[in-house]
Parts: structure tokens; sequence; C-alpha cells
């Protein structure tokens, strides 16, 4: 009952953390200053005629709709649909045999992450004033659309997975159930909102994650959206960590009195 309480107290801490997270990206998007692209630009030509090209840094974000850079559209890895942005993930399920605390033979169900990606390709987000280049750097996207969801059963002898492009040697061995392939993409054209820093330490200016660490948030739901689900997240993680506390001392002194 000892080491119960002692997860319990384990799961606070993570509640307590995950609230602290939620906390601080909700105070980051609340502190910030949503611009117009033509008043961010007109800030940066400013800051390039005092301190010169290279040395603006500015905690930002724009709301507009997303566009491709000038290199045009982006294809989706699996679906090769036109987006600005995409991710995948391909995941192996599986059943392996155990034995529990007492030695019985049981079977569980098991998932390996084989292949995962996030595109890292700038974009543009666009508004009445103007546009501005979004470094994604491999984050993910808020509320990004879905657009695969399938899980394909192992076929016998099978020992290679072929999705568009990619060719995937599996392998697998015995117990593989089948792989379930999952994408995410952000089409031209849809509403995006962005919240990091504003710099030309590249040459141009774009919004990137902060240099010295914050908040970095691509999401095509609105900030008021975004602030909301932070908000709720907050109350539920704080009820979690007072609940899981709680619960977990009792069960630590009860063992200890036993």
């Amino acid at each position: 009952m000892i080491w119960i309480g002692i997860a319990g107290l384990a799961l606070a801490a993570v509640c307590a953390y995950l609230a602290r997270a939620a906390h601080a990206r909700a105070r980051s998007m609340e502190s910030a200053e949503t611009l117009p692209v033509r008043d961010l630009r007109s800030l940066h030509e400013a800051a390039a005629q005092a301190a010169g090209p290279g040395n603006f840094r500015y905690r930002c974000e724009v709301a507009g709709h997303a566009r491709p850079h000038r290199d045009g559209a982006l294809r989706s890895e699996l679906e090769e649909l036109e987006c600005v942005w995409h991710r995948h993930k391909i995941s192996r399920k599986y059943e392996e045999i155990y034995r529990d605390g007492n030695g019985n033979r049981k079977r569980r169900t098991r998932t390996d992450v084989l292949s995962e990606h996030s595109s890292s390709t700038a974009f543009f987000v666009a508004d009445a004033t103007g546009k501005v280049a979004v470094h994604p750097a491999g984050h993910e996207v808020v509320g990004a659309e879905k657009v695969l969801d399938r899980f394909d059963p192992v076929a016998a002898g099978a020992n290679r997975l072929e999705l568009g492009p990619l060719s995937l040697n599996l392998g697998g061995g015995d117990g593989t159930l089948g792989y379930l392939r999952e994408e995410w993409l952000v089409r031209p054209g849809s509403r995006f909102y962005v919240h990091g820093e504003a710099t030309d330490a590249a040459g141009h200016l774009a919004i990137v994650p902060p240099d010295e660490g914050g908040a970095f948030v691509l999401s095509v739901k609105s900030e008021r959206e975004l602030l909301r689900g932070e908000k709720h997240k907050v109350l539920a993680y704080g009820l979690g960590t007072g609940l899981a506390a709680v619960v977990g001392a009792a069960l630590i002194v009860i063992g200890a009195v036993r």
C-alpha cells in the first residue's frame, strides 16, 4: 500500500508540472501583443535603422491565414495532399506474453512508433496588411486536420510496408497485429495563429521559437480557443494534483500504521 501511495504522490507531481506548464502558456499568450503584419514590419524596420540588421527580437503573435512559402505548397508524405505543414506517425501494434507478479502467463497489446516526422519548411501567415514567414522548426500545430487514421492488419509473411514515398523494413516477428498510419496537415488558406519570437537573425523577418525559451504556439485554432483550453487544463490538472496528493498521502499513512 505504501508503494501505491508513493505512486499517487508521483502522479500528483506530474499533474502539478502539467498545470504549471499550461498556466505558463496561457500567461505568455495573454501578455504578448497581437500585431498586424504591417505593424510588425514597421517595428522591424525601425529597429534595423537604430541597431542595424540581425538584432531584432520581439515576442508577439500574428493571426491570419496560412500561405505556401516561395517554393510552393508541400505534399504530405502519406496521403500526398497539398499543404503548408504536415506530420505523420506510423505505429506497430503487437501482442506479447508476460508473467504477472504471481508467475501467471498473460497477454497484452503494446505499440511501437516506427516513424514520426513533422515538416520544418517555412510558410507564410498572411493578414489584410501583409505576410510574415513562420519557421515551424518541427513543432506540432494545434488543431491540425487529421487526414489519415487507418489500421492495416498484418499480412501473413509480410516484412515490408509501402506508404507512398516511404518504404519501411518492418520485420515485426511473432505477435504483430498490424500497423496504424496517422497523418495531420494544414492546408493552404487555413486560418492560422502563431505565437513566438519575431527576428531577423537569419537575414529576413520571421517568427521562430523563442531563442531563450518560452512558449511557441502554432495553431489553426484562435487565441481565444487556445486560452480556453489551457485554462481548462490548469483546472483539471490542479484538481488531479490535489486528489492524487491526498489519496497518496493517506495510503502511505495507512500502510505505515499497519
